[in-house]
């Protein structure tokens, strides 16, 4: 599959997408929201991960954005989640929302769950 990762700090982007490469996946990453954005007009991507804090633009405010031109299935990631914001996130559109620090189990059950999904379109 194909991923994108939009998050700003260096070190998450790298072992996260060290990680997704081991486990066989193509992995982009993006320092900010709207460089993110940018990737996900130009390529396409079979999931998209955003950091929930971000400057300028977050990862909700890209959800939005995203949500306005493609159904890509998006996951948030986040250290400080709440069930009220969780929940809200869920109703913007996001298929998931991942804690940090990200449990790789959970991670590749929802990598998982998009490949079959899309299977059956």
């Amino acid at each position: 599959m194909r991923l994108l990762i939009v998050d700003d700090e260096k070190m998450i982007c790298e072992e996260f997408r060290e990680t997704l490469e081991q486990e066989g996946h193509q992995v982009d990453c993006a320092r900010d929201g709207k460089e993110g954005l940018e990737k996900i007009q130009s390529q396409s991507y079979n999931v998209v991960f955003l950091d929930a804090a971000m400057p300028s633009l977050d990862g909700q405010g890209v959800l939005k954005k995203i949500r306005t031109f493609s159904q890509v299935p998006v996951a948030l990631i986040s250290g400080f989640l709440t069930s009220t914001r969780e929940k809200e996130i869920m109703q913007q559109g996001a298929f998931a929302c991942l804690r940090k620090p990200l449990d790789l189990d959970r991670l590749k059950s929802l990598l998982r769950a998009v490949e079959n999904h899309s299977r059956t379109y």
